[in-house]
């Protein structure tokens, strides 16, 4: 839970620190905080941040998004994800744009130790209004994916000690383990909003990276979420996201899903 609260602290202080920016070009934050914590018959604690930061000036903008979520059940972690993407993005014109992305993804219990990606694109404004707004954004990217070692209690490699390793990693380790894998992607991502009632907002991200050499290694990445105002900047909202990857390291399933009900400050 260190992680979220000091991920939470530097998001926070980030909005304050930036409050006399000019108000045509507003340093802009978006963060959902969840949390739940259960004991007695079962001991478990999770929590999760969703945060993204812009900034504007001229025809430049940076944007920060960071999603992480950690639990652990009995005093065992069981849970620990850190998603990153930083977006570089200069307009030619109100909807056409080059964009510059980097992204790092820390997933402790999905058979990868880390992915890395950054490349080159383009950034396509295909909607903009009060209502709906939509958006496009393709990249040619290096990609790197290290995976896991992974570690078994007995000589046949049939029995997997996994992440966190309790009680002990097993005296044995399979000889593919570990390996890393470099190459070119491509990665094309839509963001659409749709304002449905003046305090109501339904949001879609859907994201595709796939490698260039070889089709069948591709992930898709997916949020659907329904965000309803309380104040002026608190509001609620819920979530579902779907990560997919479709050649996940052995032992591994291909997809995650997770839903969440969030408290969302907007500044």
């Amino acid at each position: 839970m260190k992680k979220i609260i000091a991920l939470s602290l530097v998001c926070f202080t980030l909005a304050i620190a930036d409050e006399n920016t000019e108000k045509e070009n507003p340093f802009v934050t978006h963060t959902e905080l969840g949390y739940v914590s259960t004991s007695g018959n079962t001991d478990t604690k999770s929590g999760s941040l969703d945060f993204m930061g812009k900034k504007s000036w001229g025809k430049h903008s940076v944007q920060l998004d960071v999603d992480y979520i950690y639990g652990e059940q009995d005093g065992i972690e069981n849970n620990n994800k850190l998603d990153t993407k930083l977006n570089y993005d200069y307009s030619f014109t109100e909807r056409f744009g080059f964009n510059y992305l980097v992204g790092y993804k820390d997933d402790k219990f999905s058979g990868f130790d880390y992915q890395f990606y950054t490349g080159p694109g383009v950034k396509y404004t295909a909607l903009k209004g009060e209502v709906h707004n939509l958006s496009f954004q393709s990249n040619i990217l290096y990609s790197l994916d290290q995976e896991s070692d992974k570690f078994y209690s007995d000589a046949a490699l049939t029995v997997e000690t996994p992440y966190p390793f309790v009680p002990v990693k097993g005296p044995f380790k399979d000889p593919a383990s570990g390996q890393s894998s470099d190459y070119s992607a491509f990665f094309i991502q839509g963001d659409y909003s749709w304002q449905f009632t003046e305090a109501t907002k339904f949001v879609q991200m859907l994201s595709y990276r796939v490698d260039m050499g070889d089709a069948d290694v591709y992930f898709i990445n997916s949020k659907t979420g329904v965000e309803s105002k309380i104040s002026d900047i608190f509001s609620m909202g819920i979530s579902y996201k779907v990560d997919y990857v479709n050649e996940a390291p052995a032992g591994n399933v291909n997809t995650d899903k997770t839903f969440m009900v969030s408290l969302i400050m907007d500044y």
